[in-house]
């Protein structure tokens, strides 16, 4: 049957579907051919309802969790409702006294026939494919949300809240948008009108339950007759009975404020919110009994009045004085939750507890606040909030789903699972536990069976936001993106201050390949981030993919990037420290963010390379690829696999290993060295309990190298390098974390490396010798950081061991000599917000002792040959401040100012904060433990929805270690050898350096003058700009050279990139850098000329992602060096 024929059978029958003799069978579908799957799932009851199979059949009681075929009639009786969850995936709500047919349900198409009452229905597929006959018209929808009504005369009313749906009769045809309303009578052409408010309309779908024990006059064994026969009338689902016991027990004057609050429910279940509203206040003001203050303001918040609830708890409030009820107090914390506004909220609460009465009110009020807690991030507390609630109360279905909830965000999956089925089978329709076995489900990583629970809690309660976003990744997961932005929308319209569906749609967007959506959506949650809860239930993967700044970086707009991440930096969450990571042009900075990052999350090292980084889940990737890359003077090749999962039993634990090879083969006719080399890399995170996380991470490297036919060594005395030179590495470093709350946490590290390095060496006079080095780190860390509203307190300690010995072994005489390093650094900060201000005050105390023994000795014996001779050093302790104060016009908009003296710990990390504020400390323009002064302005400035400049100008005096003799302290190698980073997810992304300084910084003291301007531009959605200027004015104040400029600072550097997006993750990305002369060290020999360098990136995945391939180009536009081809194939499994 074609859609044309249908829709002729459909509107030529129209007028007989008022009377009985057409219901025998659906309009256009033979009788006794209608589909015998199973067409709709009875997802929820309330009340009563009856079913039959076919129009003919007689009518039989209906019960929850049915399963129903096509052809099948469900009606609802008086002071009922029911859900139905469609084939195809649509959501209907059935109000009281209405009848529906399900004509034909398929996944790919739904044909239903209203013949009474009313029903709300969401529709799912995309597009939509579902007509709804009336007896006054037909409607074919095209999506997505939509409320029908018919009247006993025939009269419809469609109300269009999103989506297009043609809705016409014999007589004529309208089309409905958005907030529009489609009037049909019987006999006449169908009208529209535009509604104001059309969600006005839908209110009645909310979930109101009736649950009278909830009140002390229905607990216990001395309830009052009449009150037990109203109480055994709704056990049986005779509401409409029950109603009439309570309106007689009204009109008598008894019980008068438990008459009423039942009374009230049963309007609200009835969509009749308004009257339930003034059932309590009429009782309110006769009796003054808070319950009824504190349930009238719920249902003033349910109706989108939060000024009117506000005005009633601060009447009923003021009236309690200092005796407040509990139920008055836990309406107040609603409010104040609601209001985003969350210490408020959960300091209403815990005194909603301590006054609360009986085991239900004290376990209601522990679930409420057990909830709130886990919105603010302390799942530990919220955890034992729930659990305590519900040993309280161990039949309540909604206690048990929360405390289930909390455990799978835990992941705590085994425990979860057991609770929802608990709480299922306890209350098959109760949406809380519904939603979180969904949630479980995305988690144990099966989307299509979190869709399915999502959807029976939405059509339950379809203002659950968490739901919706949870619903929203399960959607994305299957491939149907529209999907999953339609349910981001309905969470932000149940929740419209929480950034969080704005953040979940610009990762989504990011990882679509929509840049400039992304961005947008990336915006509103920075605009909404004061109302933030919590990051926890996001994802942390080591390129920090739930950053505001990702769908920035990622599309080369580097600046603006920075200055978002910074306007929502959280140095407890650890999507702040990945993000920063990939962003510092300083491998120390880096480092340090990355390990502040796995102590915030150790269970990041489980995220997927595939997947979009929303949620962690069950998981075990197999990953393994190659490169290649030629250059002027070598062929490298390099080979990896490796694996990395999630597993959540006995208790959530996330690894990553890894295993490489390298080979560097010289180009012909070029001096340079052949070099194999293997390591292995290990990363383990676990949480054995939900305030402690562990941290193990372990490298070993073994490496060979030599220089074909032999080389000269550097010395210039003639001694020649040719032999194979070996070098062996090995670091291991252990972390802890402990969550004193959500908003508080102690972080320790520790670490030991070792570094090792023998060369053979030929001396002209004494022939062959092996040239030794040894180098070893060891060190303990702690860092101790608290929120408390707008202030930040931070504390640490740092200590360290490091030791170079080197030697020169001769045949019967050692030359050695050995450095000694020790540092301790302990130190605090304080950071405060009012308002648009914000401050840093940081104080360290740093102290580093340097010993330096070289000496002759006996190789056999180890007998002294002289007297050793011995060099100290160090910087003194004293007080070395950072200070830093922001004006924030709006957001992206701000002016920063700091004053910085840093020193730079001789370590590979470190656990203290590596900027103050905007303004990054420049560890790359020093060496390890020097010290520097750095005074810097800077202001960030989003001039609209598509472009952004920075400028910033800074001096900064940096003081290199010496010895008396003028020497500095030797680059040890040790303190170079941190595989931390290479223990992420390869995932190619459009990064932009916006400072191409690539010089090295060996001088004793100089003074360094920066001027730096950037522009970045969005040109089209899928095409960005990005310019960058860096003048700059070094000069050598030391005593080596005092004048010279400064090594690797060119007096101008100027940086043009451009990035598209193909779609997905693969891009195109180009850059021109150009670089004015600069001198290679600080005596001003060696000078670099000007010139302009050309980088050419295209990167791509196939659709499955399981393939990844990049490709680079990188030359010098004057030809001096010939150019660097680099190629990377990746297969993911």
């Amino acid at each position: 049957m074609t859609p044309t024929f249908l829709r002729v059978g459909l509107l030529g029958a129209s007028a007989a579907f008022v009377a009985p003799a057409a219901l025998a069978q659906c309009a256009g579908v033979p009788a006794g051919q209608a589909d015998q799957t199973a067409a709709a799932e009875l997802v929820s009851l309330v009340g009563r309802g009856e079913t039959r199979p076919s129009g003919d059949a007689a009518w039989e009681r209906a019960v929850q969790a049915q399963k129903l075929k096509g052809g099948a009639d469900m009606r609802t009786l008086a002071l009922s409702s029911a859900a139905l969850l469609l084939a195809d995936r649509t959501q209907i709500r059935m109000s009281a006294n209405a009848q529906l047919r399900l004509c034909d349900t398929q996944p790919e198409r739904s044909l239903l026939e209203l013949i009474a009452g009313r029903l709300w229905a969401r529709t799912k597929r995309s597009p939509a494919n579902l007509q709804l006959q009336t007896p006054a018209a037909l409607a074919v929808v095209r999506g997505t949300d939509w409320d029908v009504e018919v009247e006993g005369s025939g009269r419809t009313t469609f109300t269009v809240l999103s989506g297009q749906v043609e809705f016409s009769n014999a007589y004529g045809r309208v089309d409905l948008g958005p907030s529009e309303q489609g009037i049909a009578v019987p006999g006449q052409a169908p009208t529209k009108r535009l509604l104001v408010n059309p969600r006005e309309r839908v209110q009645w779908v909310m979930a109101n339950p009736v649950d009278a024990r909830r009140w002390a006059e229905f607990q216990g064994d001395a309830v009052a007759p009449e009150l037990a026969a109203v109480q055994i009338d709704l056990d049986a689902g005779a509401w409409p009975q029950a109603r009439e016991r309570l309106m007689g027990l009204r009109q008598n004057g008894a019980h008068e404020a438990a008459v009423a609050l039942v009374l009230a429910d049963l309007a609200a279940f009835d969509a009749r919110l308004e009257t339930a509203v003034q059932e309590l206040e009429r009782a309110w003001q006769r009796t003054g009994d808070t319950r009824l203050a504190a349930r009238r303001a719920e249902f003033l918040l349910a109706l989108d009045r939060p000024e009117d609830a506000r005005s009633v708890l601060d009447e009923a409030l003021a009236r309690s004085s200092s005796a407040a009820s509990s139920d008055l107090l836990l309406a107040d914390g609603d409010w104040y939750r609601l209001a985003g506004r969350g210490d408020e909220s959960i300091a209403r609460y815990r005194a909603g507890v301590a006054r609360s009465q009986g085991d239900k009110q004290k376990a209601d009020a522990l679930g409420r606040l057990g909830r709130a807690l886990q919105e603010r991030g302390d799942l530990a507390a919220a955890r034992e909030a729930l659990a305590q609630a519900v040993a309280l109360d161990p039949r309540s279905a909604h206690l048990l789903g929360a405390e289930a909830t909390a455990a799978t965000e835990a992941l705590r999956l085994q425990e979860a699972g057991a609770g929802f089925d608990t709480a299922l089978a306890l209350q098959a329709d109760d949406y809380e536990s519904l939603a979180g076995a969904g949630y479980l489900a995305l988690r144990r990583g099966e989307p299509e069976a979190a869709r399915q629970l999502l959807l029976k809690a939405l059509v339950i309660e379809p203002r659950y936001a968490r739901a919706h976003m949870w619903l929203a990744v399960a959607e994305y997961t299957l491939g149907a993106e529209g999907a999953a932005l339609d349910a981001l929308q309905r969470a932000r319209q149940a929740d419209p201050k929480d950034p969080l569906p704005w953040q979940i749609e610009s990762i989504l967007r990011n990882d679509s390949g929509e840049s400039e959506a992304a961005i947008a959506a990336a915006r509103e949650a920075l605009v909404r981030l004061p109302y933030l809860k919590s990051l926890n239930p996001l994802a942390s993967d080591s390129q920090g993919s739930a950053n505001l700044g990702k769908a920035l970086g990622d599309f080369g707009l580097e600046h603006w990037a920075r200055a978002y991440a910074q306007q929502s930096y959280f140095p407890l969450w650890a999507g702040s420290h990945f993000f920063m990571a990939n962003r510092y042009e300083s491998p120390f900075a880096r480092r340090s963010e990355f390990h502040q990052g796995y102590l915030a999350d150790p269970l990041a090292f489980g995220a997927s390379e595939k997947q979009a980084p929303v949620l962690l889940s069950n998981l075990g990737e197999w990953v393994g690829g190659g490169s290649v890359e030629r250059n002027g003077t070598q062929t490298k090749a390099v080979a990896d696999l490796g694996h990395h999962g999630l597993a959540s039993s006995p208790f959530p634990i996330a690894w990553r290993v890894g295993i490489e090879g390298y080979s560097f083969d010289p180009r012909a006719g070029v001096l340079s060295d052949r070099l194999q080399s293997f390591d292995w890399r290990l990363g383990i995170g676990a949480r054995p309990t939900d305030r402690l996380g562990l941290l193990l991470t372990h490298s070993a490297q073994r490496t060979r190298y030599h220089y074909p036919g032999g080389v000269d060594d550097a010395d210039g005395q003639g001694v020649r390098m040719e032999g194979v030179t070996r070098s062996p590495v090995h670091r291991t470093d252990l972390g802890g974390s402990w969550r004193w709350s959500g908003n508080e946490q102690t972080w320790l590290a520790l670490h030991s490396a070792r570094f090792v390095r023998e060369t053979p060496l030929i001396d002209p006079v004494v022939g062959l010798y092996n040239f030794a080095s040894r180098d070893t780190d060891k060190g303990v860390m702690l860092r101790h950081t608290l929120q408390r509203g707008n202030l930040r307190f931070s504390a640490g300690w740092e200590r360290g061991r490091v030791l170079n010995k080197f030697a020169r072994e001769y045949s019967e005489v050692f030359a050695a000599a050995d450095t000694r390093i020790a540092y301790d650094l302990p130190w605090a900060g304080l950071e405060g917000q009012q308002g648009p201000w914000a401050w840093q005050a940081q104080a360290f105390w740093p102290q580093m002792e340097v010993n330096e023994r070289s000496y002759l000795y006996l190789g056999r014996t180890g007998a002294a040959l002289n007297v050793p001779r011995l060099e100290d050093t160090g910087q003194a302790r004293r007080l070395r401040p950072r200070l830093g104060v922001s004006y924030r016009f709006a957001p992206g908009r701000a002016l920063h100012a700091a004053y910085i003296e840093s020193l730079y710990t001789p370590s590979t990390y470190t656990l203290a904060p590596v900027a103050v504020g905007a303004i990054p400390i420049d560890y790359h323009y020093q060496t390890p433990g020097s010290l520097a002064r750095k005074l810097a302005l800077q202001l960030d400035w989003e001039f609209d929805a598509r472009s952004f400049g920075v400028a910033m100008a800074s001096r900064q005096d940096i003081s290199s270690i010496q010895y008396s003799n003028g020497d500095l302290l030797p680059l040890m190698s040790v303190l170079l050898d941190d595989r931390i980073e290479g223990l992420g997810p390869l995932i190619q992304m459009a990064q932009t350096s916006v400072d191409p300084y690539n010089g090295n910084p060996v001088f004793d003291r100089g003074r360094l003058h920066q001027l730096s301007l950037g522009y970045n531009r969005i040109l089209t959605p899928r095409w960005s700009l990005l310019a960058g200027y860096i003048w700059s004015r070094s000069r050598s104040t030391g005593d080596w050279v005092t004048g010279n400029e400064l090594p690797g600072f060119p007096r101008h550097s100027l940086a043009l990139t451009s990035v598209w997006r193909h779609g997905g993750r693969d891009y195109t990305y180009a850059s021109l850098v150009y670089r004015s002369a600069r001198y290679v060290t600080v005596f001003n020999g060696r000078r670099e000329e000007p010139g302009w360098n050309f980088a050419l990136v295209h990167a791509f995945d196939t659709a499955d992602r399981r393939w990844s391939i990049i490709g680079t180009v990188q030359t010098p536009l004057d030809g001096r060096e010939k150019p660097t081809l680099w190629l990377r194939v990746r297969y993911r499994n």
